[in-house]
């Protein structure tokens, strides 16, 4: 009996891997003015976020498309496990923006770690009496 046990808590805990869980949960962020500063945040739950270059220097764990809107993402804080990005500037011109996050989630001794990537938009009007 206690093999039984013993092999089924290792099949168990071998197939637990980190999922990433997101807020906000859909996929459209508030929209934004041209002119107007703009402050939104993405938390992503699941595990230490982790995010490197092709060089192995750790970067932001996302980026934004087109990236001449005014819109730029860094991290909350000097938090070790980065799970709080904010998208923030002033907008400079009228579109759609796309935030993609993406990264890995670091795991623990008992779970695998895992891979997240999630896509939001962000449309950016232009402001009232402008043409």
């Amino acid at each position: 009996m206690r093999e039984v046990f013993f092999v089924l808590s290792l099949f168990l805990l071998s197939s637990c891997s980190l999922q990433a869980e997101f807020t906000p949960e859909g996929e459209i962020l508030s929209d934004a003015t041209v002119g107007v500063p703009y402050y939104n945040q993405i938390n992503i739950f699941g595990g230490i976020v982790l995010s490197y270059n092709l060089y192995g220097k750790q970067v932001i764990a996302g980026d934004i498309h087109p990236d001449n809107l005014g819109l730029h993402l860094q991290y909350c804080d000097d938090d070790e496990f980065n799970n709080c990005i904010q998208i923030r500037g002033t907008p400079t011109k009228a579109g759609v923006a796309k935030v993609r996050v993406h990264g890995g989630l670091g795991g623990g001794m008992l779970s695998k770690s895992g891979e997240f990537d999630k896509t939001y938009t962000i449309t950016i009007k232009d402001s009232e009496g402008s043409s």
